[in-house]
């Protein structure tokens, strides 16, 4: 997990982070690895199609509110002690970035239930997903991958990114720095595994920059659709 990243994205960051366009938000939407964020409920509301899938939906709503609050507290404890490492000039400062986060945790929690019941909210336990092949316009990962942690290494990124490559016709991921808030290590490695497998690629700098090394995030997509 990050160690200095606060959950409860909305989707005005989501525009931010992933550079999209008011038409794009209203196409298919697939979150992976997305945790509690508020995008769910938010694109739901608004009539859109949007499934999220992420291990912690394993649980019911108890445990993980249980579960979000002890790592939310430790995080935005992480963030004030490191607080020189980041811009809060989008939210006005620190204590308005964390009543920001926390609205969006209280939006995710209130929509999980009915979300789950609706398979909104999906559990995935590793990087095989139950859709088929094109089924959405967006695969977005939001401060999961290239994060640096222990189980993620090259090959597991490109495992992940070939099959959300394949269930959506455009991943985005963001941001590429690793916990410790540099350009990620892993970045051209898989780059370059992408590349020889024929994927599109491209790093985008982005308008997102809450780590002001963290603002550019990464679009692959298939080149090549096999005909059956």
């Amino acid at each position: 997990m990050r160690k200095l990243v606060l959950w409860g994205h909305d989707i005005d960051e989501y525009r931010e982070m992933f550079d999209l366009s008011v038409d794009d938000l209203s196409t298919r939407i697939l979150e992976y690895g997305c945790g509690p964020s508020a995008i769910n409920a938010q694109l739901h509301a608004a009539s859109q199609l949007v499934v999220s899938c992420d291990p912690l939906f394993t649980d019911d709503k108890a445990a993980i509110f249980k579960q979000v609050s002890r790592i939310f507290d430790d995080m935005v404890a992480r963030v004030v002690q490191n607080q020189h490492s980041f811009d809060f000039s989008r939210y006005g400062n620190l204590d308005a970035l964390i009543a920001k986060r926390r609205e969006g945790l209280a939006t995710f929690f209130a929509d999980y239930e009915a979300g789950r019941a609706e398979n909104r909210y999906l559990p995935v336990t590793d990087y095989h997903l139950p859709f088929t092949d094109f089924s959405f316009d967006f695969a977005l990962s939001s401060h999961y991958l290239f994060a640096d942690l222990d189980d993620q290494d090259i090959e597991f990124h490109l495992q992940v990114i070939r099959e959300l490559a394949r269930v959506a016709k455009e991943v985005r991921i963001f941001p590429l720095i690793d916990r410790k808030g540099q350009p990620s290590p892993f970045l051209g490695p898989v780059l370059l595994g992408l590349q020889q497998e024929n994927y599109g690629t491209e790093v985008r700098e982005v308008s997102y920059h809450l780590q002001p090394s963290g603002n550019a995030m990464l679009r692959v997509w298939a080149q090549q659709c096999p005909v059956g």
